[in-house]
């Protein structure tokens, strides 16, 4: 299983060299593998452009990550680089080439072929584009897109739109990179604006380890960068906890049998979800919810809710007894437990997604956090998710 990258955003024009080295020193730390930076806002002679960033590139790769620069056409021709010719970018250091515009014609293709060795990335929405420069011979492996980042409030597409353009690169095996958002006071991007640079409008106020769970649950992007900066520590030990609670390595339950080759094990991704705890859960309860390590739904029963069915294999014979409840449906967001007076199911963990009846064969566990139950719509078959407190 291949990981997503994460990544963070300079804008080098606002930030000192001495100010860059601090903050890749702290992303580093934290499992940050690349660096997004707009080359093209940069004022000054091609030369001192490319000393600049001569300077920068050695500050990103002595931290063990890679560059992608942002170029538009203007800063292409004013570094007088051609589509056969990127040796000024090799030069300068930047890893990956990221074009603000195309030459809309076989130009495109040999761009991507470069000699170099350059990866050329393009947006997302580029898709006509990139699909002339591989039936010029474009390699696709030299390809990656990129989302565009939305400074202006209520300016980013639809979710579906966004998802739908994911899929599409995926079936090409073509990497995806999206933009989330620091939510620090007067962090900056490229332009003097302070409402976040999100690709996902609805993330625009979501605390930073929201946006990263929904878009590991998208299951459809690679890369995942931080817009604006400066991000803060505790943005970065919260990304830094999430993904420790997403990748984990789990060991093969042979007490399963024949059984445990259908069950997830070896390196896994799961969707943590933050859940409040009902009063009355018992010491088995939280033991059943918490320790056992890969939930999931096999996927022929997902309309009124999420079955974790290995649980009730698991802790087979283990008395679960009914607890009262104090309402008359479970809702959307309950995470439940079957108890006593279903004992061929009991033990099996499940999340409501309809409003169910309250028959008292269920004990109610606790609730998934109100800021993190619409990523429950994106879970699908098979799709691995666990719970933290």
């Amino acid at each position: 299983m291949k990981k997503v990258m994460l990544g963070v955003s300079l804008y080098p024009e606002q930030e000192t060299l001495e100010e860059i080295d601090a903050y890749l020193k702290k992303a580093s730390t934290y499992g940050f593998k690349k660096v997004f930076t707009s080359m093209f806002s940069v004022p000054g002679t091609k030369e001192e452009i490319i000393a600049y960033f001569k300077d920068f590139t050695k500050i990103v790769h002595k931290y063990g990550m890679i560059v992608s620069g942002d170029c538009n056409s203007e800063l292409f021709h004013r570094l007088e680089a051609t589509e056969t010719d990127l040796s000024v970018f090799k030069d300068i250091g930047v890893d990956i080439l990221r074009m603000d515009f195309s030459f809309n014609d076989e130009r495109d293709a040999t761009l991507i072929n470069n000699k170099e060795g350059i990866k050329i990335e393009m947006s997302t929405s580029f898709i006509d584009i990139i699909e002339t420069a591989i039936k010029n011979g474009a390699k696709l492996e030299n390809i990656s897109t990129c989302h565009n980042f939305y400074p202006e409030r209520y300016t980013a597409p639809s979710l579906e739109t966004i998802n739908d353009i994911n899929n599409y690169w995926k079936a090409k095996n073509i990497p995806v990179a999206i933009f989330i958002s620091s939510l620090v006071k007067g962090s900056h991007g490229p332009w003097p604006v302070s409402d976040g640079l999100p690709t996902i409008e609805e993330h625009r106020d979501m605390p930073i380890e929201i946006q990263l769970k929904h878009c590991l649950a998208l299951d459809n992007v690679d890369e995942i960068i931080i817009g604006n900066a400066y991000a803060s520590d505790e943005e970065f030990k919260a990304i830094d906890q999430v993904m420790k609670q997403v990748y984990v390595d789990i060991p093969k339950n042979e007490s399963l049998g024949f059984l445990a080759d259908f069950v997830p094990h070896g390196l896994t991704k799961r969707i943590p979800f933050k859940i409040h705890l009902d009063k009355g859960i018992t010491a088995l309860e939280k033991e059943i919810l918490f320790n056992y390590p890969s939930h999931s739904d096999l996927g022929d029963c997902m309309n009124y809710m999420l079955r974790s069915r290995w649980t009730r294999m698991i802790y087979k014979g283990k008395e679960i007894s009914c607890r009262p409840c104090d309402k008359a449906y479970y809702t959307r967001g309950d995470v439940v437990i079957v108890n006593d007076n279903l004992v061929h199911y009991r033990g099996e963990i499940q999340i409501v997604l309809k409003e169910m009846k309250v028959d008292g064969q269920r004990n109610l566990l606790g609730h998934i956090d109100e800021n993190e139950i619409f990523i429950l719509e994106h879970l699908k078959a098979k799709d691995v998710f666990t719970f933290v407190e």
